[in-house]
């Protein structure tokens, strides 16, 4: 298997012909549309097709999050725990299928290698698919982090914008006039939170905001263990709280960078393992941009029916 190691990509690189559309786009004023085309058929297609026919089994542990929204961490922690603390990788995607994945280097959704080189038998999978895409089964586990939508528009535009080579060409105003479009970004946020959060209480269902994992991560190892029917031992729980820490992801970022960027210097890469802090939107959108955020958000969510607590957990911020 090729490495999925950011910066080393070659003019043949499957991303290529996405990134060269976009930059050509954003050099005629056109940035929009062509971002919306690959979020739509890319990366979050409303029809994907890539899980039809499979029933999810046992075995499978979904880490189902919106992009941008703590995927390698919740990636991470189940990873560990299925490891019993001791996963080891070159590249998180060495063993976690992605099974929409724009790229080809991805261990494929049919390998068997993760579950049988697993002491407990599980494998993780990531999707970014909205809930009623991803297939649900009683025996399958599912671990949603929610996001507060004003960081995912921070981290968004840093790591999406970078990653196409274009954050020169589209302000931070322009990011949240896009974003706050319900055939865009935000759109989409509320529609994946709306399906996962109506999920919430089923018992294979471990649904955590953001900030919630942040402030209290052991309890968040210890719910997801009892989601996963993984028993750890005190050390083994201590390994996967310090493997599932900022401090250590951030040491080990290539093993969660974002795919190479084609025709990219090596040092031109976004970083996959930026901040993870809770709040902070302020540094770089201001009060009247995160004021409308919220007024979206809310006004978004109520008129799909979604019942989640935005104010509660996510306006004061």
């Amino acid at each position: 298997m090729s490495k999925l190691v950011s910066g080393k990509t070659t003019l043949l690189s499957p991303m290529t012909p996405m990134v060269l559309l976009v930059r050509a786009a954003a050099r005629l004023g056109r940035a929009r549309p062509a971002l919306g085309f690959i979020v739509n058929n890319g990366m979050m297609p409303p029809d994907s097709k890539v899980f039809r026919g499979y029933t999810p089994t046992q075995s499978d542990v979904f880490v189902t999050t919106f992009p941008k929204s703590g995927t390698n961490w919740g990636m991470q922690i189940c990873q560990q725990i299925a490891h019993r603390g001791a996963a080891e990788f070159d590249h998180i995607h060495e063993v976690v299928c992605w099974p929409e994945a724009p790229m080809p280097e991805v261990v494929k959704f049919n390998d068997p290698g993760p579950a049988s080189a697993s002491p407990t038998g599980l494998r993780v999978i990531k999707t970014h698919l909205r809930a009623a895409i991803v297939p649900y089964a009683a025996e399958a586990k599912y671990f949603t982090i929610i996001r507060d939508p004003k960081e995912v528009v921070v981290s968004s535009y840093l790591f999406l914008l970078g990653l196409m080579g274009i954050q020169h060409r589209v302000t931070p105003s322009q990011w949240v006039d896009w974003w706050c479009d319900p055939s865009f970004l935000g759109g989409a946020w509320a529609e994946h939170t709306k399906g996962f959060w109506a999920m919430r209480d089923r018992p294979n269902v471990v649904v955590r905001s953001f900030n919630q994992v942040k402030a209290d991560l052991g309890g968040t190892i210890d719910a997801v263990a009892e989601l996963m029917g993984v028993e750890l031992s005190a050390s083994e729980r201590a390994a996967v709280a310090e493997r599932g820490s900022f401090a250590y992801m951030k040491q080990h970022e290539s093993q969660f960078a974002p795919p190479p960027v084609p025709l990219a210097k090596p040092d031109q890469a976004p970083n996959m393992i930026r901040r993870g802090a809770a709040g902070g939107s302020d540094e770089l959108i201001d009060a009247a941009q995160r004021a409308r955020i919220n007024a979206f958000s809310r006004a978004r969510l109520r008129e799909i029916g979604s019942d989640f607590p935005y104010d509660e957990l996510f306006a004061a911020n």
